[in-house]
């Protein structure tokens, strides 16, 4: 095929994952000619180009470009079809697989039960198919697969050709190809019309169709098998939330790729809880496969280069759009779209090395919050928050979060539940990146913060960690984190100044007697009490406070102060075990 355009602009005319779809598809599309192509996002497009076109004509594939599913006995399949698919053969794999588990985790089972799953293992894209099915998307992605696989290869390249042509001019493609809109594709589709009911509408009338694109609605179904990765929730798997990385600068084989890695994991929980796991688990999957980072036991992405820039500058976001079960029918209940972490850019190996530090820290405390509680599913959904935000204002939603989950942790731990408390190292490197010269990044820097922070430390969250490890501990201050919540909220610093300062008064004693133990107990000299706050470092913090504002050093003191480092005890001498094992 000769003189095709190679650039490409897929106006985001939905701004929904239908726009994606469509720029996938037509990525997947330009790439089957051999050439390297690539993503990047406009405000009002996403523009689409091929690399190196101009040593040669584009020699583009006949192919339909993804599988005919062939629901039940009724529907035929082609002569010609590409990859048809047996939904009830492949389904009757997972039940016996589901048979063979009982319920059962991999690896509570023997290695004949291991082998027989491996062999009933299903398609890869099994999913997809399902929710293509479930959604109602299959008849017409077949009708089109069907009228493309009959179509000669001459007759097909030329109305390929006209197709491209037009939609390099903005224009329609006038194809005959009988493509209709649905809502897995088009998610806007299924909202109903702004017309009169005197007008004689109705849900099946097809009027919808008038303003569809064929060309276009096959690009959306190569673009779903492509990048879209469905999950199942509800009791009965009722409800489908389907997630669709959004490219921002990326290569469409390194797309896809990084797409099929996030499909075939396991996401657990609610709305929020999925939402957050697979925004930072996408983050990952990018740096570990990235060509500079990537581990010497995993394949990098093909032409991937993430050095200098962040997860945020390859894919965007994603998209999410909930599919709410009504019995009979599914309907869009819920469309959002979170931003993956552009925390800071990756200049070397070290900071790659930080942020999948980062990533896995907080994939660890966001699947070990439980959302049959309602604490829980709020601070959930104030991570997901964070995840949105960009900036200052996310670092602000940051530490929103973190300052309950102090308590949380606290209580936790006590009731024997393990937790994982954030490293201040981790939440300092996030707060300095974020907020740079902002009133965050100065309450961090304030060494009367820091000292009173680390008192509230050892007071709280290493005090019952070393608690709950049986070890020699000073009281745990459970009351405190509440209490600085609670006063930091009120209108005057004076509420939050006083309660630090009897915190501080009470803690100094403490040290003092451990330091009066020592004198009379000459086996425990090989250790010292922490250090005491000091009055400069007071007078520091009830300065920050009076300069920069109470809320905000108060949610700070609870945020920061309820890290912990992996391995601080508050006696130097003993030796505990990590927040993972204990030991």
């Amino acid at each position: 095929m000769s003189e095709l355009p190679n650039s490409f602009s897929v106006r985001r005319s939905t701004g929904t994952h239908a726009d994606v779809f469509a720029a996938v598809g037509l990525a997947k599309l330009l790439a089957s000619s051999g050439r390297p192509v690539r993503i990047t996002e406009e405000s009002t497009s996403f523009d689409v180009k091929v690399q190196g076109a101009g040593n040669g004509p584009l020699n583009l594939s006949a192919s339909p470009g993804y599988p005919f599913l062939k629901t039940n006995q009724k529907v035929v399949v082609p002569h010609g079809a590409v990859d048809p698919v047996d939904y009830k053969a492949e389904k009757a794999k997972v039940d016996r697989i589901k048979a063979l588990r009982q319920g059962k985790k991999l690896k509570a089972l023997d290695k004949a039960t291991l082998e027989a799953i491996d062999k009933e293992k299903p398609r890869p894209d099994w999913r997809l198919l399902q929710v293509l099915n479930t959604l109602q998307g299959d008849e017409t992605s077949n009708r089109v697969h069907e009228l493309i696989t009959k179509l000669k290869p001459g007759e097909f390249q030329k109305k390929l050709a006209a197709a491209l042509h037009a939609l390099a001019g903005q224009e329609p493609s006038d194809l005959d190809w009988r493509a209709t809109s649905v809502q897995l594709f088009t998610p806007i589709a299924a909202k109903g019309y702004s017309r009169l009911k005197p007008d004689s509408t109705d849900r099946n009338d097809k009027t919808k169709d008038q303003w569809t694109d064929p060309f276009v609605e096959w690009l959306r179904y190569q673009g779903y098998f492509a990048v879209a990765c469905p999950f199942f929730q509800g009791s009965k798997s009722e409800h489908v939330r389907l997630l669709c990385p959004v490219p921002r600068d990326i290569s469409i084989r390194a797309l896809t790729a990084a797409a099929d890695n996030l499909r075939a994991i396991w996401l657990p929980g609610n709305a929020a809880q999925l939402d957050s796991l697979a925004v930072l688990k996408l983050a990952e999957i990018l740096i570990a496969h990235s060509s500079e980072y990537h581990a010497d036991d995993v394949d990098p992405f093909d032409d991937f280069p993430l050095a200098g820039r962040s997860p945020a500058d390859a894919v965007s976001g994603i998209t999410i759009t909930h599919y709410q079960s009504l019995g009979n029918a599914k309907a869009v209940s819920a469309m959002s779209t979170i931003a993956l972490p552009g925390w800071f850019p990756l200049k070397t190996r070290d900071d790659a090395t930080a942020m999948l530090d980062i990533l896995a820290e907080h994939q660890v405390i966001v699947r070990s919050l439980q959302d049959n509680h309602s604490d829980e599913i709020g601070m959930l959904i104030d991570y997901r928050r964070f995840l949105q935000a960009r900036g200052q204002q996310a670092v602000q939603m940051l530490v929103d979060f973190m300052s309950p989950y102090g308590s949380l942790l606290l209580r936790a731990w006590q009731q024997g539940r393990w937790l994982r408390a954030f490293r201040p190292g981790n939440f300092r490197r996030i707060v300095t990146a974020m907020a740079t010269n902002s009133r965050l990044s100065q309450v961090l820097e304030n060494p009367g913060f820091q000292a009173v922070a680390a008192a509230v430390r050892r007071a709280t969250v290493s005090a019952q960690f070393l608690h709950a490890n049986k070890q020699e501990h000073r009281p745990v201050r459970y009351d405190l984190f509440p209490e600085l919540r609670r006063k930091r909220e009120l209108p005057k610093p004076d509420p939050l100044v006083e309660t630090v300062s009897e915190f501080i008064q009470s803690y100094n004693s403490e040290n003092a007697r451990q330091a009066e133990i020592l004198k009379t107990n000459p086996e425990k000299r090989s250790w010292r009490p922490p250090p005491q706050v000091t009055t400069e470092e007071f007078a520091a913090f009830v300065a920050l406070v009076e300069t920069i504002d109470a809320s905000i050093v108060g949610a700070m003191l609870c945020a920061y102060g309820s890290c912990r480092e992996p391995r601080e005890p508050e006696n130097p001498a003993m030796v505990v075990g990590t927040e993972e094992t204990g030991e």
